[in-house]
């Protein structure tokens, strides 16, 4: 058989090779038991046996007041979640936005993923967030109760998505023994494209992916507090504006809107 057969035939039986990885790779997806999910079919404000909201100037010097129950800030529409963060007065805060989660109403146990599709706001200022914490957050405060940021981004970085995982370390040097591990991927269609924020929890270890690309695996180290990679957690969903990641704001960017398609919890 002279070289051009071979390199043809070499080629066939990787073509082969990659088409049944992926067939095997679907199939262990199909795998999955849904758990829970919001479609976001619905019409004006998000469920409220699954939803709640944070309401006011919560954290990290942020300049929007997070509304309860507004639909100017959160609604409902042909599908999808709107989270729309707005320039305007209100109740001494220059802007307005949206920040709910699953916190009593929802818990996520044991091994799961969690799936989230997304198309996000952009400009100077604008930070919106796909993130989980634990259910002891009242309990022990943070950063014991563990975050696990699945999809972070911040407006003067315009194409870039970042996941973090923050712990209370007993080996660390700060006063409140926090510790942290992130990476971060590139895209230039995160406003005008949806793409899949994910995370996997299996054991105390945690995967973050973006449209199934995995970009950031860790396992609890022994120094961590307990629990903080294997309790249960909540789901939250928010665009903050400004503050210390934030940054400077740019006005002529409002309204801005951060479109969720569907939350998917699955057990792996």
């Amino acid at each position: 058989m002279d070289r051009f057969k071979l390199f043809f035939l070499f080629l066939f039986l990787a073509t082969c090779a990659n088409s049944l990885n992926s067939l095997a790779a679907e199939a262990k997806r199909e795998k999955k038991i849904l758990l829970w999910a919001d479609e976001f079919n619905g019409k004006g404000l998000p469920d409220s046996s699954k939803w709640g909201y944070e309401v006011g100037l919560v954290r990290n010097n942020e300049k929007q007041y997070y509304t309860l129950a507004r639909t100017q800030n959160v609604r409902q529409v042909g599908g999808c979640l709107v989270i729309e963060s707005l320039k305007e007065d209100f109740k001494g805060a220059g802007y307005t936005s949206a920040s709910i989660n699953t916190l009593n109403k929802k818990s996520f146990e044991g091994d799961i993923r969690i799936d989230v599709k997304a198309k996000l706001p952009h400009g100077k200022g604008i930070w919106p967030a796909i993130w989980m914490m634990g259910n002891n957050i009242k309990e022990v405060g943070w950063p014991k109760c563990g975050e696990l940021d699945i999809m972070e981004f911040v407006g003067h970085t315009p194409n870039k998505v970042f996941g973090t995982l923050h712990w209370w370390d007993s080996s660390s040097t700060k006063a409140d023994k926090h510790n942290s591990k992130g990476s971060n991927l590139i895209f230039d269609d995160l406003a005008s494209v949806f793409h899949v924020y994910s995370l996997e929890r299996k054991g105390n270890s945690i995967s973050l992916f973006v449209d199934n690309k995995s970009y950031l695996n860790f396992s609890a180290p022994p120094t961590a507090f307990q629990n903080t990679f294997t309790g249960p957690l909540y789901l939250l969903l928010n665009t903050a504006v400004g503050g210390s990641w934030g940054g400077v704001i740019d006005d002529s960017i409002f309204p801005q809107k951060f479109i969720i398609d569907y939350v998917r919890v699955y057990k792996l």
